[in-house]
């Protein structure tokens, strides 16, 4: 029994010795691959590659041999929405030279822009998707924003896809700009929706009042295009964004036309309230246009903090910048975007310096 019992205590030593032996060596090589992943990383950054001094935020995590791995998280929108495929879109192209840059991108689906300019605040994302007003509220800490107060480490990143004020009238109407919808009867939509209170900050740059009208009906955006075809109404307004939802079903015996919403008035809103931008509805798109039909509106912009990793911030807009067509192609909003709107369109937010730099280097920019 004792021999046994010896030889049990001689096997467990045994056992124990191999193992130390075979962690150790296990050790050994984990410590040598970080050596050369670190030899790499030195390398990479005298062969001329951007700069490795990162700034330390959710993007940039260090270990403890000082090898950085960047991941990247976008807070987008409604999985329904536009922004949750335009954000698949950038990680796609982010994600096509991670083994260059060293930079992974994911993305989540959210609620939106004001829940992601929070989150955003909260270090919870290191990107996010905003309509250009919420940015400028969360920048300035106005309306929504006010009990939170200014968010001054916001930075801009790009404009992406605008999304400009359609006005249409019947196909036989005589009204061909906006200073026709005097004397008529109109509607922008209810109350509180987004164009109506757009077109009401056009209507005082004007110095017009509800008076100008002959009646301005207000309705929900679905009833419009029935109101207009049927003749109760002159001129409807609506979202260029929500088009195809409600053309979709529209009688062939109605026939439609976008009316162009530009002018002297435009230019002053834009400059008093940088939120607002140019924008354009392609032509053919809608009501089969002959010509691209100018407007104007909000738009969704890309922002980040100011402590967010400028390597990173350079390598997404050197990304859309360098695969600008490619871009385009992979989501139909982003058709009537130009590349020298990235730095400008809708920013009210100061740039990243990420941004700034590549937008230099690409001369989108002075």
């Amino acid at each position: 029994m004792l021999s046994v019992t010896t030889n049990l205590s001689l096997m467990n030593k045994s056992f124990l010795t191999i193992r130390k032996l075979l962690n150790a060596c296990l050790l050994a090589m984990f410590l040598v691959a970080c050596q050369g992943e670190d030899t790499a990383d030195s390398d990479n950054s005298q062969a001329g590659e951007v700069d490795a001094e990162l700034t330390v935020s959710a993007i940039d995590k260090k270990n403890r041999r000082g090898r950085v791995t960047s991941h990247m998280l976008l807070g987008t929108g409604s999985v329904q929405g536009v922004y949750f495929p335009v954000g698949g879109v950038i990680c796609r192209l982010l994600n096509r030279h991670k083994s260059l840059h060293r930079i992974r991108c994911s993305l989540e689906s959210t609620g939106g822009s004001i829940q992601n300019l929070r989150d955003l605040r909260a270090g919870d994302f290191d990107l996010v998707f905003a309509q250009s007003d919420w940015q400028y509220h969360a920048y300035n800490g106005t309306s929504t924003f006010r009990e939170e107060g200014p968010n001054k480490n916001l930075r801009a990143v790009l404009a992406l896809e605008s999304d400009p004020l359609a006005l249409i009238v019947k196909d036989d109407s005589n009204i061909v700009d906006f200073d026709g919808l005097q004397d008529r009867t109109v509607s922008f939509g209810y109350a509180r929706s987004l164009q109506h209170r757009i077109i009401n900050d056009l209507i005082l740059a004007k110095g017009w009042t509800d008076k100008n009208f002959k009646r301005i009906r207000r309705m929900n955006d679905s009833k419009q295009v029935g109101e207009l075809c049927a003749d109760r109404v002159e001129a409807i307004l609506l979202l260029s964004s929500s088009l195809t939802d409600y053309l979709r079903d529209l009688d062939e015996e109605c026939k439609l036309r976008l009316v162009p919403i530009e002018g002297a008035e435009v230019a002053s809103i834009i400059k008093q309230k940088p939120y607002y931008r140019v924008g354009r509805i392609p032509k053919g798109r809608h009501l089969d246009s002959k010509y691209d039909t100018l407007s104007f509106g909000l738009g969704a912009t890309f922002v980040a903090l100011e402590s967010t990793s400028p390597k990173a911030i350079y390598h997404v807009v050197k990304e859309i910048v360098e695969n600008f067509k490619d871009f385009q192609s992979l989501h139909p909003s982003l058709a009537s975007l130009r590349k020298k709107e990235l730095p400008y369109a809708g920013i009210s937010a100061p740039l990243h310096p990420g941004a700034i730099r590549y937008y230099r280097e690409a001369r989108l920019m002075r």
